[in-house]
């Protein structure tokens, strides 16, 4: 009789995990459809100066998603069902709410006086690149903050409509602007910044709609010391993710700014439409992975205050892993056969001159995000500061085989740094997770 009442459990967690795929999957081929459609429009509007004007603008935007408030949506995700099993959600929502509150006025301030002092330094074309640059960064981070949490709880409809149908604003309305002013890369961020701004707003109206949040969203009378509590739990947490993403942004965006040094702008706009174009399909594939399983794998780790935890997660992460590799093969396979057809579909001629380095691009991205997936071991038991030094490799090898490679090979050398970083990557977080179980299996580890 258990072992039927245990294999009805399995059917049903099927059924629903293959609803939340199915929402999971739209969102993902939204937002995969609209980015395919932006590279081909935007290609053709701003030719390659013009989009590798773009791409260094939205490098400034990803400083601030990545450095500022991605260790923030790290805490989102990882802290709900904490706070949620520990009964205490109001101190959760209260400390994240001001912490948002004070980065939104800090970081308005600052963008307002680096952009007064690049109209004196380097002309007002590229004030306005860096202040909307900045404002869409700050825009896309509360925005990260909305999907981490709608995420955690696992509200997949929400997230895959508001993750695609961003996507879509953003190339919308960045054409309608080309149209009606002037092609400039200042003008499609505009048009970004505009898109994400109502994202963002859709974002908060439909949180507002779920019970649990809204019930623990407006609590008052909290208690100072939970807060204080909450506060540094949020922030010992956070830490590592601010060193980390130092080394983030190099790994995300140091190769456009050395293919600047090396060799302008007109070279970075290649650059970037065919890593855009490589990081598409393995973007989608990793990010059903993580909104599909990261929730999943934290449920099962919970507070980590069982063996049970311990055991359960670490067979999920195993089998997500394996798993995501096997479908990242078949992606590798077909840019390596159909390249040239591929870059010629959605850009030009000019861009697809460069075709041969789409496939390799792609291996070293495969690499990184199977990378970054054995790092959930660490986060799901509390210590993601353990990586620090795995992403402190990947980060100055790319830097220095992104310059020695870049002089030597142009675009093929930066394709192949961004692979050695990323197989360094890998086999550190590896060294650092086998000595994290060896923790385990000795006891000598202090579940948090």
């Amino acid at each position: 009789m258990k072992y039927l009442e245990k294999v009805q459990q399995l059917i049903d967690q099927f059924a629903n995990l293959k609803a939340e795929l199915g929402w999971i999957m739209l969102g993902q081929a939204l937002g995969f459809v609209g980015g395919f459609l932006g590279i081909k429009v935007l290609t053709n509007f701003m030719g390659p100066n013009g989009y590798g004007q773009l791409a260094l603008g939205l490098s400034i935007a990803g400083v601030l998603s990545t450095y500022v408030y991605g260790p923030v949506a790290n805490v989102v995700a990882r802290y709900f069902v904490v706070y949620r099993e520990r009964r205490t959600l109001e101190v959760y929502f209260s400390v994240l709410k001001k912490w948002h509150r004070q980065l939104l006025i800090l970081l308005s301030l600052v963008a307002i006086v680096v952009t007064g002092i690049a109209v004196l330094w380097v002309g007002l074309e590229w004030a306005l690149l860096v202040l909307f640059s900045a404002l869409y960064g700050i825009s896309s981070g509360i925005n990260s903050s909305y999907l981490a949490m709608q995420s955690a709880i696992r509200q997949r409809k929400i997230v895959a409509l508001h993750q695609g149908l961003d996507v879509w604003l953003r190339v919308g309305i960045s054409v309608a602007l080309l149209l009606l002013f002037r092609n400039s890369g200042y003008v499609v961020l505009l048009g970004y910044l505009c898109g994400t701004l109502l994202i963002t707003v859709s974002q908060h109206c439909f949180a507002m709609k779920n019970d649990e949040i809204r019930q623990h969203w407006y609590s008052e009378n909290i208690k100072k010391e939970s807060l204080y509590n909450g506060r540094c739990e949020f922030l010992a947490y956070a830490t590592p993710f601010i060193f980390f993403a130092g080394f983030a942004i190099v790994s995300l965006y140091a190769d456009r700014w050395i293919i600047q040094v090396v060799g302008g702008a007109s070279m970075v706009g290649v650059y970037a439409a065919i890593f855009q174009i490589a990081s598409s399909p393995v973007n989608l594939l990793f990010s059903l992975v993580n909104q599909l399983m990261v929730p999943i794998v934290f449920e099962r780790a919970g507070a980590m205050s069982s063996q049970v935890q311990v055991r359960e997660s670490a067979d999920l992460l195993r089998q997500t892993v394996l798993a995501s590799a096997s479908a990242s093969f078949l992606i590798i396979i077909v840019a390596i056969f159909f390249s040239n057809p591929i870059m010629r579909l959605f850009t030009n001629q000019l861009f697809a001159a460069n075709h041969n380095i789409l496939w390799i691009i792609i291996l070293g991205l495969v690499l990184y995000n199977i990378g970054q997936l054995f790092c959930l071991k660490g986060m799901y038991s509390n210590q993601p500061n353990i990586y620090f030094w795995p992403k402190g490799v990947q980060a100055l090898s790319l830097l220095l085989f992104g310059y020695l490679f870049t002089w030597h090979d142009g675009l093929v050398g930066m394709a192949w740094a961004l692979c050695f970083s990323s197989v360094l990557y890998v086999v550190a977080v590896l060294i650092v997770n086998y000595k994290l179980r060896l923790k385990f299996d000795c006891g000598l580890h202090t579940i948090a």
